[in-house]
């Protein structure tokens, strides 16, 4: 429950800044939706712009990596491929979703290596997602690769921090969605290779890659 997960950090974050005896409309986890008052929170989509994101209550999971950089090799040493893994979150309907991924682009490439890690929440029932499915690695697995994949879920990839951080070059469609990284203020073709939102345009990007390192 996010509530018992970030309430106690929250909690302790007002004692911290001298705020306990205030009131605050806050919401717990991801926001997939306009919020209809100012809020805090930990992401805002584009159309909610008065809503006020706080550092991220679960630091491990979102910033450890990022400041504790795990190994890494030179660019030049890696695959010239490009790699992605990761949950089956987020809505099949929204802009830029990891299905239009998987299924336009599994097994399809030898040079493009994508596919869920396993099923989470109600896609666990769809029995046709499970020819995505690839089974679970950890970041050294995406750090063999020169070009690796974010997309996001429920909100943003949580592994955009050290993907950012890394060697690796990183490809994903605009974001749509914002949190203490700030993912909507990120220069497209600067600090990562724009994709189309459908990923058709995936192979054609990689070959640009390959022929202007």
């Amino acid at each position: 429950n996010d509530n018992k997960k970030y309430g106690a950090v929250f909690k302790a974050l007002l004692r911290k800044s001298n705020n306990h005896r205030k009131k605050f409309k806050i919401v717990f986890g991801d926001i997939s939706k306009k919020q209809n008052a100012i809020t805090l929170c930990k992401n805002r989509c584009a159309e909610n712009s008065d809503s006020v994101i706080l550092r991220c209550l679960n630091f491990e999971r979102h910033w450890s990596k990022y400041y504790n950089r795990p190994a890494d090799i030179p660019f030049r040493n890696k695959q010239k491929k490009v790699f992605w893994r990761g949950a089956s979150s987020g809505n099949q309907d929204r802009t830029g979703n990891r299905f239009k991924l998987v299924t336009r682009w599994h097994n399809k490439d030898k040079s493009i290596c994508v596919g869920f890690s396993k099923l989470v929440e109600e896609k666990r029932k769809i029995h046709r997602l499970n020819k995505y499915v690839m089974g679970e690695c950890n970041i050294s697995s995406f750090l063999k690769y020169q070009y690796i994949l974010s997309v996001e879920g429920n909100d943003k990839d949580s592994g955009l921090q050290w993907k950012l951080n890394s060697n690796s070059v990183v490809l994903m469609a605009k974001p749509r969605v914002t949190t203490w990284l700030m993912e909507t203020t990120l220069i497209p073709n600067v600090h990562y290779v724009l994709l189309a939102d459908d990923f058709s345009d995936l192979k054609k990007k990689l070959i640009w890659c390959n022929k202007n390192q």
